[in-house]
């Protein structure tokens, strides 16, 4: 029983951290004027690509 009610307030602790950490990013982008629509997304197949020519050097 112990165990079961520690698990629960160490999941709200985690929920609540990171929901804090997504506010205080939010705010920082809209204070730096940093918009989402400019960020280019790289796929993973890109990322492993550029690693192994970077090993292999």
């Amino acid at each position: 029983m112990f165990w079961s009610i520690l698990a629960v307030l160490f999941i709200l602790y985690v929920v609540f951290s990171l929901s804090t950490i997504k506010y205080q990013l939010k705010q920082i982008s809209k204070h730096h004027n940093i918009k989402d629509v400019g960020i280019q997304r790289v796929s993973n197949e890109e990322i492993e690509k550029e690693l192994d020519d970077n090993s292999k050097r």
